[in-house]
């Protein structure tokens, strides 16, 4: 692995800091000029994001399309002369799912691999891969309904942000030296490396309460939004049962949770507490509203904090991620650390 400086443009091997400039080198593949000798970088269009994106999406789609057809294949060869018509059915429906929900999982273990948003990447590669799969298979009467072709695209992300999350976990990328660590409660593990609690640090008042009038405010206002989208859809959305309904106003509640989780924890030293503040705060309010009403139900409510709670939590961690804290924000929580 060529580690090159980006001011010498020098190039060393098993090393994180060049020994002539003193500065952190770059991971790059060089290769040298016939005419002068001199390195240089080809241009590796694999390695940027989009790149790494577009070969999980290929990926992804040739494993869904190659075992669908392997499989198809192995029906005929059986004798079974309705197997071309076997994916139309429940059975088969699941069983297409599952091989998407592989193919992404393999898709996304590419993309993240070595990536430090790794699950990032792979989400992208399932909202491509959802929006695909529904573009080409519109016609098909199993997928016609709205949920199905709408909530496709979201479920197929969380196939793919596992597997982003499990690429990067197993080729975990560099090292970042000269990292800022916030003041708060440093604990050592056993392998004697510093290790900073998730619920350390101050809490950010203002995006909590913010993230938590986004959050209450999708909730209340869930059959408000799907009612104004099926009118700006003109009938070319449709709820068929009331079924159906609660389904999308649920999903919609749970959007706008994570939603503001996220907005509570992006570009925060410890998103995750942010998150659980943000949780705790929209189910409280939640409950009150709802305590006086003669529909009070404690399964429902205990419920409705349940998931505040966890979607706090996820929404939070995922806000950090995506948009983490910058480098001012580091440094004013710096602090001397102590073994």
């Amino acid at each position: 692995m060529a580690m090159v400086c980006p001011q010498c443009s020098g190039a060393y091997d098993q090393r994180l800091n060049c020994p002539k400039c003193s500065v952190r080198l770059d991971y790059q593949v060089v290769r040298a000029r016939k005419d002068s000798g001199e390195l240089e970088s080809p241009s590796q269009w694999q390695q940027t994001p989009w790149g790494r994106i577009l070969v999980g999406l290929l990926l992804a789609q040739g494993l869904y399309y190659g075992l669908r057809q392997l499989l198809t294949a192995g029906l005929l060869a059986s004798g079974d002369e309705a197997a071309p018509d076997v994916w139309k059915t429940l059975l088969g429906l699941v069983l297409g799912q599952g091989i998407q929900a592989f193919g992404l999982l393999i898709g996304g273990v590419m993309t993240g691999a070595g990536q430090r948003r790794g699950f990032a990447y792979g989400a992208v590669v399932g909202i491509w891969n959802g929006i695909l799969f529904v573009a080409l298979n519109y016609r098909n009467a199993p997928l016609a309904e709205p949920v199905a072709m709408y909530g496709l695209p979201l479920l197929q992300m969380a196939f793919g942000a596992v597997g982003g999350y499990i690429g990067g976990a197993i080729w975990k990328p560099l090292p970042s030296l000269g990292a800022f660590l916030p003041r708060g409660d440093v604990v050592l593990s056993s392998g004697g490396r510093k290790r900073v609690s998730p619920f350390s640090g101050p809490i950010a008042w203002g995006r909590v309460a913010l993230g938590t009038t986004l959050a209450v405010g999708g909730t209340l206002w869930a059959t408000v939004i799907l009612d104004f989208v099926l009118q700006a859809a003109e009938g070319k959305l449709t709820i068929e049962s009331h079924l159906q309904a609660q389904l999308v106003t649920w999903e919609i509640t749970a959007l706008a949770m994570l939603a503001g989780a996220a907005f509570s924890g992006a570009a925060t030293i410890n998103p995750v507490k942010q998150g659980l503040c943000m949780g705790l705060a929209a189910a409280s309010i939640l409950i009150g509203l709802r305590f006086g009403s003669p529909k009070f139900s404690m399964n429902v409510h205990i419920f409705t904090f349940a998931n505040a709670v966890a979607l706090g939590l996820v929404g939070g961690w995922f806000g950090g991620q995506v948009f983490p804290p910058s480098c001012g924000a580091r440094i004013k929580s710096v602090g001397p650390l102590t073994a």
